[in-house]
């Protein structure tokens, strides 16, 4: 009878460690190798055929499944990413949201989002706070501009990788995607050209902005290659990237006599924004004037008449800021730029020119 008791017990303990979670010790121990050698293994480095058959087959036996916790402890990490963006509820950033989530999904890591404007004034606290106690592996920074240097000069001192999507000014020692907003803004003019327009006007967003900038530079120095100079006096811009923004300067233009037959805008919101005074004025789009928008938001496609635009591949340059942001993790390269074509699509809002 005490054998059997004995031997019951000895089973029930048995069974009992095999119903635990098995741990990397196990592993090692069912596998006849060191822990270290399982780490290797763990972590892709290089470990010898006839052990890694053995690991491999023992994980598959006991189920063992790693804890992300213990890997990112291991590496020195939080296993969270921040991204940061003035407002989530801008339209052109919930596209660039989707490409991260799209990328954070195949890996063990999670996200805290900041907005720089949350409660309608900018702070930063926030974001400096993850910095300085380094809550974060790294940061994605949308639309950074000059308000924005402190943050990057603090994640560069507290050697946290950033990544930044089409950043409004340079950046350095930070890794960049973007858009080549200068041959958008070409195609556009080719567009407006075959249409026959000879008086186009431009509404940019704010001055400092790159993408402002080159938006118009790329449409400004097709026209003039085609034979038809943009007239200063019909380059404007706005302190906002807002539909506000656009709504106030289409009631400052057509209040005055209409001396072009097309509009083009730095962004979609701007676009749309005007698009809704000009309705408003009974001004007739594109019959009378046509009107062509950056970004491609989804709202775009929805108004009547749809919005001609310059398209942005947001979701693939989200994944592709995220992917970029492991590659600094891993390899310590934290400066270069990715930059990405744009694509025109054409909607109803453009059309022949008017005739005089």
């Amino acid at each position: 009878m005490g054998r059997a008791k004995q031997s019951f017990r000895d089973s029930f303990h048995h069974h009992q460690k095999m119903r635990r979670q098995p741990t990397i010790a196990t592993v090692a121990e069912h596998a006849g190798v060191a822990v270290s050698t399982v780490s290797r293994y763990l972590n892709g480095h290089y470990v010898s055929h006839s052990a890694k058959q053995r690991i491999a087959r023992v994980i598959d036996k006991l189920g063992y499944t790693r804890s992300s916790t213990a890997r990112n402890l291991s590496l020195g990490r939080t296993g969270c990413i921040g991204v940061v963006v003035d407002s989530t509820l801008d339209p052109w950033f919930v596209q660039l949201l989707a490409g991260i989530e799209e990328e954070l999904s195949t890996r063990d890591t999670s996200l805290m989002l900041a907005s720089l404007e949350l409660r309608g004034h900018y702070d930063a606290n926030l974001v400096l706070q993850w910095i300085r106690e380094k809550r974060v592996d790294g940061l994605i920074l949308a639309k950074t501009q000059k308000r924005e240097r402190s943050l990057l000069h603090a994640a560069t001192d507290a050697k946290i990788p950033t990544v930044t999507v089409a950043p409004d000014e340079a950046v350095e020692h930070v890794r960049v995607v973007r858009c080549n907003n200068i041959a958008g803004g070409a195609a556009v003019a080719d567009h407006l050209i075959d249409l026959g327009h000879r008086r186009v006007a431009f509404l940019g967003g704010p001055e400092h902005s790159i993408d402002s900038k080159n938006r118009l530079r790329g449409l400004k120095n097709r026209l003039e290659h085609l034979g038809v100079p943009m007239d200063p006096s019909l380059i404007f811009s706005c302190n906002s990237w807002e539909a506000e923004a656009g709504m106030e300067f289409g009631r400052t233009l057509l209040a005055k006599p209409l001396l072009i037959t097309a509009l083009v805008t730095a962004n979609d919101a701007l676009a749309l924004g005007f698009m809704r005074i000009a309705q408003q004025r009974n001004i007739r789009i594109p019959q009378t004037l046509s009107v062509v928008g950056f970004n491609n938001v989804p709202e775009g496609a929805i108004v009547w008449p749809g919005l001609t635009t310059v398209s942005q591949p947001m979701r693939e340059m989200g994944r592709a800021a995220c992917r970029k942001l492991f590659e600094t993790l891993s390899t310590a390269e934290h400066q270069g730029v990715m930059e990405y074509a744009t694509e025109l699509i054409v909607r109803e809002s453009t059309g022949p020119a008017a005739q005089p």
